[in-house]
């Protein structure tokens, strides 16, 4: 694979990754394979991947249901959830019984009563196949997007994230994106032979989720493999089969209990703020930098400059002068102005306020508008998406990025509408995305989005 870099994230990750023994064997220079012609191993960014492969799932998967039919194994019927029955010993369905069901969904599990708490990420993907003059050696190419050389004579090209449609149809937007990508990178040196699409049943954390459910263990599942995941089905396949007879142990990272976990967690009582504070305060630790994007009357810039301490620094921007004289007394009165920064401007400005050389451990937007001033003035989606974009590329690799959105307010509905799209269209294998909506499913209560750099 000649893999280059699309951004500077994908770079700072991989130059990182390439210091890791386990990474380290199978990188090597560009110059090291046979390239593309498109592809200059002097000039473009990037690094080898040796002995890789691709997996074709469409064939994988006609494969095993082929043979599934032939062991008589197979019976393709409508299916209700409430036919399953779980008793002591037994799971029974319908005139079968056996010791276990273990649901294999794929995205599809969104609807699952047993895993509800389960937090897919369903995305859709747009991938097709091309023919090109162009000679492609036994390399595949990946700059964001990917072409793979394959055994039939084309190139497989793909994909694209669509987190808002959940069906098999090629969206127009995916099919432009790629074609957008294609004639970058080909020029008008090829043509289309098929395009397709699938759903990723994505998680959070981007791993499976294999094992019992919490409470009937006699319920399993075996699902959550994603694009990359489905690679590494073999080896999860035969860790279930050792669990459920070997008495073996399950990676604890894959457990659906992880989720559950989680939920009991949270805060009998729901305040929005307290629980994006929670969160990120485990994130940070004492001389981190960290940044208070809406400074309000100070009360998250307080908790962020106590938590670095003296030796670390926190920077609180607000536009209303009045915000940054209230949170300026606040921090006084804590004894906690010396590792503050108060830059009276619009977070919009970030990047051109923070020196270049900064990197945040921790990025906190508290939008709308100041708590005991004008409600007139709010935050505007332009301003905050600006923000925002500027804040991915000051955030550390590890940092945290909280913004809690309020859908309740006047304009407060088109903003969360605004930031929810753009998580939507991060990059999966650099961000973890996570909201975390009122339990009582409130629509208009405020709730906190998490982005997690890797």
């Amino acid at each position: 694979i000649a893999r280059l870099f699309a951004n500077d994230q994908e770079r700072s990750i991989w130059r990182k990754k390439s210091l890791d023994p386990a990474y380290a064997r199978w990188i090597a220079p560009l110059s090291s394979i046979a390239l593309p012609e498109f592809v200059n191993a002097e000039n473009d960014d990037g690094f080898a991947i040796n002995g890789s492969g691709y997996l074709d799932m469409p064939l994988l998967l006609d494969t095993i249901q082929a043979d599934l039919k032939q062991s008589n194994a197979l019976i393709e019927t409508e299916f209700d959830y409430a036919e399953i029955d779980v008793q002591e010993k037994h799971v029974a369905w319908r005139d079968r019984s056996a010791s276990f069901a273990i649901f294999c969904e794929g995205h599809l599990a969104t609807s699952n009563p047993w895993f509800s708490f389960a937090p897919y990420k369903p995305a859709k993907g747009v991938i097709g196949k091309i023919t090109t003059d162009i000679q492609f050696p036994d390399t595949a190419f990946i700059k964001k997007h990917f072409l793979i050389p394959r055994h039939d004579q084309s190139i497989s090209v793909g994909a694209t994230y669509n987190w808002d449609q959940q069906d098999d149809s090629p969206d127009k937007e995916g099919i432009t994106e790629l074609e957008t990508f294609l004639t970058k990178t080909l020029g008008d040196s090829w043509q289309w032979v098929s395009t397709d699409a699938g759903v990723r049943p994505a998680t959070a954390g981007a791993k499976p989720i294999i094992g019992p459910h919490p409470r009937d263990s006699r319920i399993l599942s075996f699902n959550g493999f994603g694009s990359k995941g489905s690679t590494q089905t073999p080896f999860f396949a035969q860790a279930l089969h050792d669990f459920l007879w070997k008495d073996a142990e399950l990676p604890a990272g894959v457990l659906p209990s992880r989720f559950l976990k989680k939920q009991v967690a949270e805060p009998k009582r729901w305040i929005a703020v307290e629980i994006a504070r929670d969160r990120t305060l485990e994130r940070i630790k004492t001389g981190d930098t960290v940044i208070d994007a809406t400074a309000g009357n100070g009360h998250d810039t307080l908790w962020l400059a106590q938590k670095v301490g003296p030796t670390g620094t926190a920077y609180a921007f607000d536009i209303q002068k009045k915000a940054i004289e209230k949170t300026r007394t606040r921090l006084e009165k804590a004894n906690c102005s010396e590792q503050a920064i108060l830059i009276h401007d619009s977070h919009a400005n970030l990047a051109g306020q923070i020196p270049s050389t900064v990197q945040a451990n921790a990025i906190v937007f508290n939008l709308g508008y100041l708590p005991g001033g004008d409600r007139t003035v709010v935050t505007q989606t332009e301003s905050t998406i600006a923000a925002l974009d500027q804040s991915l590329a000051i955030l550390k690799p590890g940092g945290i990025l909280s913004v809690v959105l309020y859908p309740g307010h006047h304009g407060g509905n088109d903003e969360t509408a605004a930031v929810l799209k753009w998580s939507r269209q991060l990059d999966p294998e650099i961000f973890d995305v996570e909201t975390v909506n009122h339990p009582a499913g409130i629509e208009e209560s405020p709730f906190p989005l998490f982005v997690v750099k890797r």
